[in-house]
């Protein structure tokens, strides 16, 4: 069964009804006096009348929205009830309505309405008129709320299946990152003890921020940047001077947005393929900047590059993940790869400055 509309809803609904009927009686008060005489007191006549038929099929149309379709019976598969339902239930009210309001003219308004065969088949027009008008536009009304509904859920059901990608790939990530890193401390465990040690402590704190990074989707890029600093000066403790690190970061981004975890994955792959790879070692850039309205991060090595028999760029674990999260995102082209033999690799991300708020308007009847 359809849960029955917020109070508030149904008191802004009605609010807005109580001045909107005086205008919707204007041109059925026109139409029938221009009818019955085009007089100035036939014009009269006929507001007065279109005013009781407006109030109380309008008001019928709110008890019928607000408190009738939502208790209406569901079938088990069904998202709300019929159209046949719906129709029905607006259909049989404002008949009911329009002959309540003819009792009402009948009785306080003008006496002897229904004193006649003329009399009632003028209520069968004005009953006519005001049921299609006011029944038809509140059905569409109301179905066209339904679509609405209906396209919100889909695209939220959307936003809900790309975060849980996200949540899977940073999950993903996270003990691929813990195995690698607890493979260098046990290499320098029996070589460099006091190495490992605080090679242990900085992992204790890079964990502590991916465990709080997990439970958000965004962090400001000056977190994320001293993260990747502490992610570096554990590899250093490992590579010593074979890993040199510069870093380029336009001032006045430290407070950007960025996806939490983004860059970690591009960074460990320029250390294993740049660096590691080398005996000289290598060195690691990270940069940021922005330009024509997009936040651009760059992470570069100096080390071998890709050559035409290496792994085609972006089908490595660590890239995988990342194009698979931006992808999930919605920027679908946000990745490159810049790549040449003995010139190192350059992976650039672009993403657009400033937040993208979602607003949800109220349910309810319009």
């Amino acid at each position: 069964m359809s849960r029955p509309k917020p109070p508030e809803s149904s008191l802004r609904s009605l609010l807005h009804l109580l001045w909107r009927q005086p205008l919707w009686a204007v041109p059925f008060a026109l139409f029938f006096g221009t009818l019955f005489g085009a007089t100035a007191p036939s014009y009269v006549s006929a507001y007065r009348l279109s005013l009781v038929f407006t109030y109380t099929i309008g008001l019928a149309g709110w008890v019928t929205c607000f408190f009738v379709i939502p208790r209406l019976p569901v079938a088990p598969d069904a998202q709300g009830p019929s159209g046949f339902q719906i129709g029905f239930a607006y259909g049989s009210i404002n008949l009911a309505a329009s002959f309540a309001a003819a009792l009402i003219i009948h009785l306080w308004v003008m006496p002897g309405f229904l004193g006649s065969p003329r009399e009632v088949l003028v209520i069968g027009m004005y009953s006519l008129l005001f049921i299609t008008l006011f029944g038809g536009i509140r059905f569409a009304m109301v179905y066209h709320q339904k679509a609405v509904e209906r396209a919100r859920a889909v695209e939220e059901a959307r936003a809900e299946l790309a975060q849980a990608e996200l949540r899977a790939l940073r999950a993903q990530i996270h003990p691929h990152f813990l195995f690698n890193t607890l493979n260098a401390i046990a290499s320098l465990i029996a070589t460099n003890p006091a190495a490992a040690e605080d090679m242990i402590t900085r992992l204790a704190e890079l964990f502590r921020y991916a465990l709080k990074a997990s439970d958000r989707e965004h962090a400001p890029l000056g977190e994320e940047l001293e993260f990747l600093r502490g992610y570096l000066a554990v590899e250093r403790v490992r590579f010593g001077e074979r890993l040199r690190i510069e870093e380029a970061v336009e001032p006045g981004l430290e407070s950007v947005p960025v996806p939490t975890l983004l860059l970690q994955p591009i960074v460990e792959n320029a250390v294993r393929y740049g660096v590691s790879s080398r005996l000289e070692g290598g060195t690691v850039r990270l940069a940021a900047g922005r330009r024509d309205g997009a936040l651009w991060l760059e992470v570069a090595d100096d080390g071998p590059g890709l050559d035409g028999s290496a792994t085609p760029p972006g089908t490595g674990f660590g890239l995988h993940a990342v194009r698979e999260r931006l992808r999930a995102a919605g920027h679908l082209d946000a990745l490159s790869i810049e790549s040449n033999p003995g010139r190192g690799t350059r992976v650039r991300i672009t993403l657009p400055l400033g937040n993208t708020h979602r607003h949800r308007s109220p349910g309810g009847c319009p």
